[in-house]
């Protein structure tokens, strides 16, 4: 009777447990990786979202100041710096227009840009004015940022 050397007893699979630990390691670095973009790309998204609100408010309450022929109210909504410069009387010869400065009911932007550096903070805006009555109005505004608060450096209605 011959003997055979017995069989080789499988290997403990160190190497396929160190290659599935990889696999396992890589995958959960792919899902954090994901799970961190997708929560960095809604805090930008809400965050352009809280801008554009803040920079449609400005639009409004000027509308609002001029439908009042409230001067001050209007002269607070321009920015300090950045050369601006809105007289009393241009404000009151724009104010005088009635159909322009109806009561609003929102704003629809077609073009939006904010850019930023190191000096300051600017948004150049353009959409349409929706009235209460239904009747609209197009405009653009150019906004600056000073502090956490968005003022006007210029608006037109054309």
């Amino acid at each position: 009777m011959t003997l055979y050397p017995p069989p080789a007893q499988p290997q403990s699979g160190g190497r396929l447990r160190w290659v599935l630990i990889g696999i396992g390691a890589g995958l959960s670095s792919l899902v954090l990786c994901c799970a961190l973009l997708a929560f960095g790309g809604w805090q930008l998204f809400s965050g352009v979202i809280d801008e554009t609100t803040a920079i449609q408010q400005v639009v409004r309450d000027f509308m609002d100041a001029g439908r009042r022929q409230d001067i001050a109210a209007a002269e607070a909504l321009f920015a300090d710096a950045g050369g601006v410069s809105v007289s009393r009387d241009d404000l009151e010869r724009l104010f005088n227009n009635r159909q322009l400065f109806r009561e609003v009911e929102g704003t629809s932007l077609r073009s939006f840009n904010i850019s930023s550096n190191t000096e300051e903070t600017t948004a150049e805006i353009a959409g349409t004015l929706n009235y209460t009555d239904g009747g609209t109005q197009p405009f653009s505004a150019r906004l600056l940022k000073e502090g956490d608060q968005w003022r006007l450096v210029r608006i037109d209605f054309r």
